[in-house]
């Protein structure tokens, strides 16, 4: 049986098409609390989701009250990954990764590479090339941000992961260009998608390799060979072939010009658990926010930001309220809930937004809720409305609803 096919068949026989099924939370006395669930892949995610070519998503799903918590099988390794959005990613990631092996393996670039004898690029891309880590963890770092709600800043953030070096020997441009060909994020931290891109890259930037000629190299060329399943209309605003300094120095004008200090938008720029593309993201969604007070309260949160998961969160969070502004409801301005962000709206209401899988009324978000409470009769606010992407358990529900929320689930989410 060829060796794609044992993947499929030991994916099946791991249950992800017929996992169990969703496990109720356990309630705390009382009952006005409770656990965080188990959640069951087949129950929460389409069947197309589930496997593939490149990857099967294991049924078992924590959920850490918050965010949904998934082991993606592969053939090279299980991958941790945190939120259903970067779920769909990492599987876009994957498929892209073994498009990318297809070409290094089917044509003459792996070959050219030993013709090359350029040993100072084939040196530095067996420096980039780094093994899979081990995954564990049962907690997300944007559920670890709700129980703290506070974090601190990290180091300064490299100019781009493969240094000064490679960008004089202009490999770290052909990685831009390679990852754009692709449909991929180049600072993508997936470990499996960067090994099959470094590769790809050294490999086609000794042979002379260029994005269009990997292109052609695809059978039905990528569009047919990396699947769409992810986050990639995330993208289309955004030309990952641009060098990372370039794209900083726009985010600092954009910054600058939505009223961020200078301080601020050099702090908010450096932090660098938003990768470039992330980061961009997100300025740009606050950019388009035109005229919506307080803008900089949410960079000033943003440089606290000390995780990546977080940060994609943050990233996500942005682009919510931009969805929200333009389709449901205006925003006036951002405002501080204690530690967290909310806004108000151009109707006199209060507006909470947040990127989240499945919400569970844990002893930490009643906690929460009583402070967004608090901070929206401290503002007079007309009504109070939750909007999340993903579900709210149905006793989050009930307890929001009686303390006069209006919950809007998405589900679905931004994609």
């Amino acid at each position: 049986m060829p060796a794609r096919l044992r993947f499929v068949a030991t994916i099946l026989a791991l249950g992800v098409l017929f996992g169990s099924p969703v496990q109720t939370p356990a309630a705390a006395p009382g009952g006005a609390t409770e656990k965080p669930p188990l959640l069951s892949a087949s129950t929460i995610l389409p069947k197309a989701i589930l496997i593939g070519p490149n990857h099967g998503v294991d049924d078992k799903v924590k959920n850490d009250g918050y965010m949904n918590i998934y082991t993606l099988h592969s053939p090279k390794g299980d991958l941790r990954v945190v939120s259903t959005a970067r779920l769909y990613a990492a599987i876009h990631e994957l498929d892209a990764a073994a498009a990318m092996d297809k070409v290094n393996k089917g044509g003459q670039f792996g070959k050219s590479l030993a013709k090359s004898g350029v040993d100072t690029v084939k040196g530095a891309v067996n420096l980039v090339i780094h093994p899979i880590d081990s995954i564990s963890g049962a907690a997300s770092g944007v559920g670890k941000a709700f129980s703290r709600t506070q974090a601190s800043m990290q180091d300064r953030r490299p100019k781009d992961d493969d240094g000064a070096a490679g960008e004089l020997l202009g490999y770290n441009q052909a990685k831009r260009d390679t990852a754009k060909t692709f449909g991929v994020d180049p600072y993508s931290k997936n470990p499996i998608l960067q090994t099959s891109l470094k590769k790809l890259v050294g490999a086609g930037f000794a042979g002379s390799l260029t994005g269009a000629a990997a292109k052609v190299a695809i059978p039905g060329g990528v569009g047919i060979a990396v699947s769409a399943v992810s986050e990639t209309n995330a993208l289309k605003n955004i030309d990952v072939a641009t060098p990372p300094e370039d794209l900083f120095q726009a985010n600092r004008e954009r910054l600058k010009t939505m009223g961020a200090t200078t301080d601020m938008a050099d702090l908010f720029v450096e932090n660098h658990h938003f990768t470039p593309t992330e980061q961009t993201r997100l300025v740009m969604a606050l950019d388009r926010m035109t005229g919506i007070g307080g803008r900089p309260l949410f960079i000033n949160l943003c440089i606290l930001t000390d995780d990546d998961d977080l940060a994609f969160f943050r990233t996500r969070m942005a682009e919510l309220y931009e969805n929200i502004n333009v389709t449901s409801d205006r925003l006036d301005h951002f405002v501080m809930a204690g530690k967290f962000l909310a806004a108000t709206t151009a109707t006199g209401g209060f507006l909470v937004a947040y990127p989240l899988d499945y919400l569970a009324w844990t002893p930490t978000m009643a906690g929460i809720a009583k402070n967004f409470a608090a901070a929206a009769q401290k503002s007079g606010a007309k009504t109070k409305k939750l909007v999340v992407s993903g579900a709210v358990s149905p006793l989050a529900a009930k307890m929001l609803q009686a303390g006069g929320w209006t919950v809007v689930q998405l589900r679905e989410g931004l994609r």
